[in-house]
Formats: C-alpha cells, structure tokens, sequence
C-alpha cells in the first residue's frame, strides 16, 4: 500500500506545472500515541521524516497545491498485554506511513513580500503500525484541514494554524492465529488542531517548527477468535496522536 502512494507521490511530482514552485525538505517529529485503556498505553519517540510539494506560482486569488511526506522510526512502547491476566510490558513500536494532501488555496497579499492563504484541503494519513512479531495494525485516515497560512518571498517569520477533521477511519487489527485475521475496526472522528511556526531564512531555505495531532474515539466492537484465549470481542480504544517537529525547507523558485 506504501509502495503504491510512493508511486502516485512521484507521478504527481513529475506532472505538476511548469509555472508551479516545487519544494522538498526533511526533518525530525517527536510523536505521543495513546490509548485509553487501563494501564494506559503509551508510545512515544522520534520519527525520521521527508517533505515534498508544489504550489501554483500566483500572486493573489484562487490557487492549487499539494503536499505530501513519508515518515518511519522506532519508539518506545509502554503499555500492557492484550490477554488476562494483564500485566505491564515496555517495548518497541516501529512506524511506517505516508500523508497526502491536495489544497484548494485563496491568496490574499499582504504587505511586503507578504501573503495570506486561506486554505481548505483534504487528504489521507496511511501508516503501519508493527507492535510485534505477530502484532500489528494498518491504518487509513481520510481528513480535511481548514485552516490560514502566512508566508512571504524573503526573510521574516511565517505561520500557519488551523482545524484538522477526519472523515473516514479504517484500521486492519492482525494477530497470528485469530479468526477472522484482520479485523476491520473504525475508530470514530474528533477534531483536532494543527500548527506551523518558522522563520524563512531567504527565498529559497525556511525553518520551521511544527504541530500536528489527530483524535480518534472509540470504535466499535468486532468479535474474533483466538487460540488458547477464546472468542472476544475486540475494539480500538480512544486515540490521540501528537506530533511535534522541525523542519528545513527548500522552495525552488
């Protein structure tokens, strides 16, 4: 599934028009997964991360743009075991993913260099989530972002801030041995909140430091079976991922 996003990332890319600005950049997020269960399940550490985009090259009005990343790492899981008798465990998470998003932008100058976008956009968030050897979970979440980004053409602070919703929530549960395997859950949807702040350095280098988060409540339930456990009935609890990073882009104008 990864592989195929990576594919349509770079089609994209290479289709995108001659008068649009390309940007590619890189950086480091710290995440904070967890679930609320008893104990609580917690995930945290750091995540390698790559950016690319292009935007419609306009002054003013109505505009298109994309952006798109891939991200992975290694974090630390602290949390219990699935069955009884439920003890604590601490572990190692790994996280694989990739976020897409297609922007409808309305460009209002601003003094200077200076601009304002409004920004409406809609987009999905796909990653691998492998507990274990015999434990993991694949997720599809599709959102729409509404938000206002400042950004100018030399050097002075840039910003941006806005809503996060998701509107369609799909997970793959898999476990060696259960029947049916996987399971289909989807979490329900809460808003969420997301933010940019940074300093572009000239025209073309901006650093940037980053929030995104995303608030799943709980889903329901799906029954399965599972050896030496039983039949059970299994759901995902509520969620809530904060991902907070920094950022070096590079704008090729």
């Amino acid at each position: 599934m990864l592989v195929r996003f990576l594919a349509a990332m770079i089609v994209m890319f290479a289709a995108a028009p001659a008068w649009a600005q390309f940007t590619l950049g890189g950086g480091i997020d710290y995440m904070n997964w967890t679930e609320d269960t008893s104990p609580e399940v917690r995930e945290t550490g750091m995540l390698a991360v790559l950016t690319g985009g292009w935007t419609l090259d306009r002054d003013r009005g109505a505009l298109f743009a994309w952006r798109g990343s891939l991200y992975g790492g290694d974090v630390d899981y602290d949390g219990s075991t699935l069955f009884p008798p439920i003890r604590s465990i601490q572990s190692t998470t790994s996280y694989r993913g990739t976020m897409q998003e297609a922007q409808f932008r309305y460009r209002v100058p601003a003094r200077g260099n200076a601009w304002v976008d409004l920004v409406v956009s809609g987009g999905v968030d796909i990653w691998e989530r492998e507990l274990s050897s015999i434990q993991k979970e694949n997720y599809f979440i599709g959102f729409a972002r509404l938000g206002v980004e400042f950004d100018r053409s030399e050097s002075g602070v840039v910003a941006a801030a806005g809503l996060k919703l998701p509107f369609y929530t799909y997970e793959e549960a898999y476990l060696d041995g259960m029947t049916p395997n996987p399971i289909i859950l989807h979490p329900g949807k809460e808003p969420s909140v997301y933010a940019m702040l940074g300093y572009r350095i000239d025209r073309h280098w901006r650093i940037m430091g980053t929030l995104d988060s995303l608030s799943l409540s709980e889903s329901s339930a799906t029954g399965a079976f599972v050896p030496g456990f039983g039949f059970g009935q299994f759901f995902q609890p509520a969620s809530t991922l904060y991902r907070v990073g920094v950022r070096v882009e590079y704008t090729f104008r």
